[in-house]
Protein backbone atom coordinates (compact mmCIF):
# COMPACT_ATOMS: atom_id res chain seq x y z
CA UNK A 1 0.00 0.00 0.00
CA UNK A 2 3.00 2.68 0.79
CA UNK A 3 4.62 1.30 -2.36
CA UNK A 4 1.16 1.89 -4.44
CA UNK A 5 0.52 5.77 -2.14
CA UNK A 6 4.27 6.77 -3.34
CA UNK A 7 3.99 6.02 -6.97
CA UNK A 8 0.62 8.44 -6.98
CA UNK A 9 1.72 11.80 -7.53
CA UNK A 10 4.85 10.38 -9.82
CA UNK A 11 1.99 8.89 -11.86
CA UNK A 12 0.47 12.70 -11.77
CA UNK A 13 3.94 14.48 -12.18
CA UNK A 14 4.86 12.29 -14.97
CA UNK A 15 1.37 13.38 -16.59
CA UNK A 16 1.78 17.26 -15.99
CA UNK A 17 4.79 17.13 -18.15
CA UNK A 18 4.72 17.24 -21.67
CA UNK A 19 6.83 14.62 -23.67
CA UNK A 20 9.21 17.42 -24.72
CA UNK A 21 9.85 18.10 -20.91
CA UNK A 22 7.98 21.26 -20.25
CA UNK A 23 5.52 22.43 -18.49
CA UNK A 24 1.69 22.39 -20.22
CA UNK A 25 0.64 25.78 -19.04
CA UNK A 26 4.20 26.66 -20.14
CA UNK A 27 4.09 25.15 -23.70
CA UNK A 28 0.49 26.62 -24.06
CA UNK A 29 1.80 30.39 -22.92
CA UNK A 30 4.60 29.14 -25.88
CA UNK A 31 2.62 28.30 -28.46
CA UNK A 32 0.27 31.48 -28.14
CA UNK A 33 3.30 34.46 -27.02
CA UNK A 34 6.12 32.94 -29.88
CA UNK A 35 3.92 33.91 -32.98
CA UNK A 36 2.99 37.35 -31.69
CA UNK A 37 6.94 37.39 -31.08
CA UNK A 38 8.12 36.80 -33.77
CA UNK A 39 5.05 38.72 -35.97
CA UNK A 40 6.84 42.01 -33.63
CA UNK A 41 10.79 41.04 -34.90
CA UNK A 42 9.39 41.39 -38.25
CA UNK A 43 7.63 44.63 -37.99
CA UNK A 44 10.95 45.77 -35.51
CA UNK A 45 13.50 44.45 -38.89
CA UNK A 46 10.98 47.32 -40.97
CA UNK A 47 12.19 49.82 -39.32
CA UNK A 48 15.92 48.74 -37.91
CA UNK A 49 17.30 47.31 -41.83
CA UNK A 50 16.35 50.88 -43.69
CA UNK A 51 18.19 52.50 -40.43
CA UNK A 52 21.57 50.13 -40.78
CA UNK A 53 21.41 50.46 -44.30
CA UNK A 54 21.02 54.31 -44.23
CA UNK A 55 24.25 53.94 -41.26
CA UNK A 56 26.03 51.52 -43.30
CA UNK A 57 25.68 53.72 -46.71
CA UNK A 58 26.92 56.99 -44.92
CA UNK A 59 30.06 55.42 -44.00
CA UNK A 60 31.29 55.19 -47.74
CA UNK A 61 32.83 56.30 -50.14
CA UNK A 62 30.40 56.94 -53.74
CA UNK A 63 33.02 54.79 -55.26
CA UNK A 64 32.89 51.96 -52.74
CA UNK A 65 28.83 52.52 -52.98
CA UNK A 66 28.70 51.75 -56.48
CA UNK A 67 30.73 48.96 -56.38
CA UNK A 68 29.10 46.89 -53.37
CA UNK A 69 26.11 48.66 -52.50
CA UNK A 70 24.99 46.20 -49.75
CA UNK A 71 28.13 45.25 -48.08
CA UNK A 72 29.39 46.57 -44.99
CA UNK A 73 31.98 49.52 -45.55
CA UNK A 74 35.36 48.91 -45.65
CA UNK A 75 36.79 51.75 -43.46
CA UNK A 76 34.66 54.36 -41.28
CA UNK A 77 34.82 57.82 -43.98
CA UNK A 78 33.31 60.24 -42.34
CA UNK A 79 33.65 63.20 -44.73
CA UNK A 80 30.32 62.50 -45.84
CA UNK A 81 29.34 64.24 -42.72
CA UNK A 82 31.78 67.04 -42.78
CA UNK A 83 29.94 67.62 -46.24
CA UNK A 84 26.71 68.50 -44.85
CA UNK A 85 27.70 70.20 -41.72
CA UNK A 86 30.03 72.36 -43.80
CA UNK A 87 29.06 72.65 -47.20
CA UNK A 88 25.46 72.43 -46.21
CA UNK A 89 25.00 74.45 -42.73
CA UNK A 90 23.50 70.74 -41.58
CA UNK A 91 24.29 72.12 -37.67
CA UNK A 92 22.25 75.24 -38.09
CA UNK A 93 19.22 73.69 -39.69
CA UNK A 94 19.68 71.31 -36.77
CA UNK A 95 19.02 74.47 -34.38
CA UNK A 96 16.54 75.69 -36.08
CA UNK A 97 14.55 72.96 -35.54
CA UNK A 98 15.31 72.43 -31.96
CA UNK A 99 14.09 76.26 -31.18
CA UNK A 100 11.08 75.62 -33.60
CA UNK A 101 9.64 72.16 -32.65
CA UNK A 102 10.56 73.17 -29.32
CA UNK A 103 9.01 76.14 -28.75
CA UNK A 104 5.87 74.68 -30.94
CA UNK A 105 5.68 71.52 -28.35
CA UNK A 106 6.25 73.51 -25.15
CA UNK A 107 3.23 75.77 -26.46
CA UNK A 108 0.69 72.92 -27.69
CA UNK A 109 1.87 70.92 -24.56
CA UNK A 110 0.97 73.94 -22.33
CA UNK A 111 -2.59 75.47 -23.92
CA UNK A 112 -3.20 72.01 -24.79
CA UNK A 113 -3.44 70.34 -21.85
CA UNK A 114 -4.92 73.54 -19.97
CA UNK A 115 -7.88 73.15 -22.51
CA UNK A 116 -8.19 69.93 -22.07
CA UNK A 117 -8.49 70.14 -18.62
CA UNK A 118 -11.29 72.67 -18.92
CA UNK A 119 -13.48 70.26 -21.26
CA UNK A 120 -13.02 67.26 -19.01
CA UNK A 121 -13.30 68.58 -15.55
CA UNK A 122 -14.95 72.14 -15.80
CA UNK A 123 -18.83 73.00 -16.99
CA UNK A 124 -19.62 76.09 -19.12
CA UNK A 125 -22.27 76.88 -21.88
CA UNK A 126 -21.05 75.39 -25.15
CA UNK A 127 -18.30 72.81 -24.39
CA UNK A 128 -20.32 69.90 -26.59
CA UNK A 129 -20.55 72.69 -28.95
CA UNK A 130 -16.90 73.09 -28.57
CA UNK A 131 -15.54 69.35 -28.47
CA UNK A 132 -17.35 68.70 -31.37
CA UNK A 133 -15.79 71.44 -33.25
CA UNK A 134 -12.37 70.44 -31.96
CA UNK A 135 -12.83 66.94 -33.37
CA UNK A 136 -14.52 68.29 -37.00
CA UNK A 137 -10.78 70.26 -37.53
CA UNK A 138 -9.57 66.89 -37.93
CA UNK A 139 -11.13 65.75 -40.58
CA UNK A 140 -10.20 68.91 -42.95
CA UNK A 141 -6.84 68.07 -45.14
CA UNK A 142 -4.22 70.00 -44.36
CA UNK A 143 -3.14 70.57 -48.12
CA UNK A 144 -6.31 72.78 -48.53
CA UNK A 145 -4.93 75.23 -46.27
CA UNK A 146 -1.76 75.66 -47.54
CA UNK A 147 -2.49 78.55 -49.85
CA UNK A 148 -4.61 80.64 -47.31
CA UNK A 149 -1.99 80.30 -44.75
CA UNK A 150 0.77 81.52 -46.99
CA UNK A 151 -1.01 84.35 -47.79
CA UNK A 152 -2.25 85.33 -44.62
CA UNK A 153 1.39 85.53 -43.29
CA UNK A 154 2.46 87.04 -46.17
CA UNK A 155 0.18 90.22 -45.83
CA UNK A 156 1.21 89.93 -42.05
CA UNK A 157 4.96 90.03 -43.30
CA UNK A 158 5.91 87.19 -41.31
CA UNK A 159 7.63 84.82 -44.36
CA UNK A 160 10.63 84.07 -43.08
CA UNK A 161 9.74 84.54 -39.66
CA UNK A 162 10.50 81.53 -36.97
CA UNK A 163 7.08 82.56 -35.35
CA UNK A 164 4.88 81.70 -38.29
CA UNK A 165 5.94 78.30 -38.70
CA UNK A 166 5.94 78.04 -34.22
CA UNK A 167 2.50 79.11 -34.86
CA UNK A 168 1.23 76.74 -37.70
CA UNK A 169 2.58 73.61 -35.63
CA UNK A 170 0.93 74.80 -32.24
CA UNK A 171 -2.26 75.43 -33.99
CA UNK A 172 -2.02 72.51 -36.09
CA UNK A 173 -1.58 70.17 -32.98
CA UNK A 174 -4.05 71.36 -30.65
CA UNK A 175 -7.07 69.64 -31.65
CA UNK A 176 -5.74 66.00 -31.22
CA UNK A 177 -3.68 67.59 -28.56
CA UNK A 178 -7.27 68.50 -26.49
CA UNK A 179 -8.76 65.66 -27.66
CA UNK A 180 -6.19 63.09 -26.69
CA UNK A 181 -5.44 65.07 -22.92
CA UNK A 182 -9.54 65.15 -22.35
CA UNK A 183 -9.87 61.72 -22.76
CA UNK A 184 -7.30 61.20 -19.91
CA UNK A 185 -8.24 64.05 -17.97
CA UNK A 186 -11.80 62.32 -17.93
CA UNK A 187 -11.29 59.56 -16.14
CA UNK A 188 -9.51 61.10 -13.40
CA UNK A 189 -11.87 60.65 -10.08
CA UNK A 190 -13.81 63.66 -9.48
CA UNK A 191 -13.26 63.46 -5.36
CA UNK A 192 -9.44 64.48 -5.42
CA UNK A 193 -10.80 67.35 -7.09
CA UNK A 194 -13.64 68.52 -4.70
CA UNK A 195 -11.48 67.38 -1.75
CA UNK A 196 -8.86 69.97 -2.86
CA UNK A 197 -11.40 72.58 -3.74
CA UNK A 198 -12.59 72.33 -0.69
CA UNK A 199 -9.63 72.68 1.04
CA UNK A 200 -9.25 76.10 -0.46
CA UNK A 201 -7.08 75.13 -3.61
CA UNK A 202 -7.86 77.21 -6.83
CA UNK A 203 -8.52 76.05 -10.45
CA UNK A 204 -4.49 76.25 -10.96
CA UNK A 205 -3.41 74.67 -8.06
CA UNK A 206 -5.74 71.84 -8.95
CA UNK A 207 -4.04 71.75 -12.24
CA UNK A 208 -0.66 71.31 -11.18
CA UNK A 209 -0.88 69.16 -8.10
CA UNK A 210 -3.41 67.01 -9.17
CA UNK A 211 -3.98 67.16 -12.99
CA UNK A 212 -0.30 67.23 -14.08
CA UNK A 213 1.04 64.40 -12.14
CA UNK A 214 -1.85 62.43 -12.52
CA UNK A 215 -2.19 62.70 -16.56
CA UNK A 216 2.11 62.86 -16.42
CA UNK A 217 2.33 59.78 -18.82
CA UNK A 218 -0.55 60.79 -21.15
CA UNK A 219 1.03 64.20 -21.82
CA UNK A 220 4.62 62.46 -22.37
CA UNK A 221 3.04 60.13 -24.82
CA UNK A 222 1.57 63.20 -26.63
CA UNK A 223 4.93 64.79 -26.36
CA UNK A 224 6.37 62.17 -28.20
CA UNK A 225 3.31 62.31 -30.70
CA UNK A 226 3.41 65.53 -31.65
CA UNK A 227 7.29 65.85 -31.84
CA UNK A 228 7.46 63.22 -33.98
CA UNK A 229 5.15 65.17 -36.36
CA UNK A 230 6.30 68.27 -35.94
CA UNK A 231 10.29 67.47 -36.47
CA UNK A 232 9.27 65.62 -39.77
CA UNK A 233 7.04 68.15 -41.37
CA UNK A 234 8.25 69.34 -44.66
CA UNK A 235 5.74 71.44 -46.58
CA UNK A 236 5.11 74.74 -43.96
CA UNK A 237 8.60 74.65 -43.47
CA UNK A 238 9.76 75.00 -46.95
CA UNK A 239 6.78 77.30 -47.71
CA UNK A 240 7.15 79.80 -44.84
CA UNK A 241 11.10 79.81 -44.15
CA UNK A 242 12.42 79.84 -48.05
CA UNK A 243 15.67 81.52 -46.51
CA UNK A 244 18.35 78.85 -46.35
CA UNK A 245 19.57 80.17 -43.36
CA UNK A 246 16.15 79.63 -41.41
CA UNK A 247 15.47 76.04 -42.69
CA UNK A 248 14.89 73.39 -40.68
CA UNK A 249 16.72 70.16 -41.26
CA UNK A 250 14.28 68.06 -42.63
CA UNK A 251 13.90 71.25 -45.29
CA UNK A 252 17.42 71.27 -45.95
CA UNK A 253 17.38 67.00 -46.56
CA UNK A 254 15.14 67.99 -48.95
CA UNK A 255 16.72 70.33 -50.83
CA UNK A 256 20.01 68.45 -50.68
CA UNK A 257 18.24 65.46 -52.33
CA UNK A 258 17.67 67.52 -55.20
CA UNK A 259 20.37 68.14 -56.11
CA UNK A 260 22.50 64.71 -55.23
CA UNK A 261 20.73 62.38 -56.67
CA UNK A 262 22.89 60.44 -57.63
CA UNK A 263 25.38 60.45 -54.54
CA UNK A 264 23.88 58.03 -52.22
CA UNK A 265 26.42 57.98 -49.73
CA UNK A 266 25.81 62.03 -49.04
CA UNK A 267 22.01 61.73 -49.30
CA UNK A 268 21.81 58.85 -46.75
CA UNK A 269 23.96 60.99 -44.60
CA UNK A 270 21.39 63.68 -44.64
CA UNK A 271 18.88 61.63 -43.93
CA UNK A 272 20.45 59.85 -41.00
CA UNK A 273 21.26 62.81 -39.56
CA UNK A 274 17.59 63.70 -39.84
CA UNK A 275 16.54 61.14 -38.34
CA UNK A 276 18.69 60.20 -35.45
CA UNK A 277 17.10 62.58 -33.01
CA UNK A 278 13.23 60.79 -33.61
CA UNK A 279 15.31 57.87 -33.09
CA UNK A 280 16.96 59.03 -29.66
CA UNK A 281 13.71 60.33 -28.59
CA UNK A 282 11.79 56.99 -28.92
CA UNK A 283 14.36 55.16 -27.75
CA UNK A 284 14.62 57.50 -24.35
CA UNK A 285 10.77 57.51 -23.46
CA UNK A 286 9.23 54.27 -25.13
CA UNK A 287 8.62 53.10 -21.71
CA UNK A 288 6.47 56.43 -21.35
CA UNK A 289 4.85 56.18 -24.21
CA UNK A 290 3.84 52.62 -23.70
CA UNK A 291 2.75 53.38 -20.60
CA UNK A 292 0.27 56.10 -21.84
CA UNK A 293 -1.07 53.91 -25.03
CA UNK A 294 -1.52 51.05 -22.06
CA UNK A 295 -3.18 53.29 -19.63
CA UNK A 296 -5.61 54.59 -22.00
CA UNK A 297 -6.66 51.24 -23.33
CA UNK A 298 -6.97 49.82 -19.91
CA UNK A 299 -9.48 52.68 -19.12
Amino acid sequence: MGTQAQDIPTAKSQRSVSKLGIDPKLQRALLVKLPVFLALCLVALTTLLPLGYMGMTALKTRTEYLTNPFGLPQSFYLDNFRVMIENYGFLRSFGNSVLIVGSALFLSLLIGSLAAFAVAKLRFRGKRVFFLFLISLQLIPGQVLLIPIYLLFSRLGMINNYLSVIFMYMVGSLPFSIFFLSASFRNMPDELMEAARIDGASFREVFQHIILPMGRPAILTLGILNFLSMWNELILALMLLPDENKRTITASVSMVIGRFTTNQPLLMTGLLMSSLPTVVVLVMFSNYLVKGISAGIGK
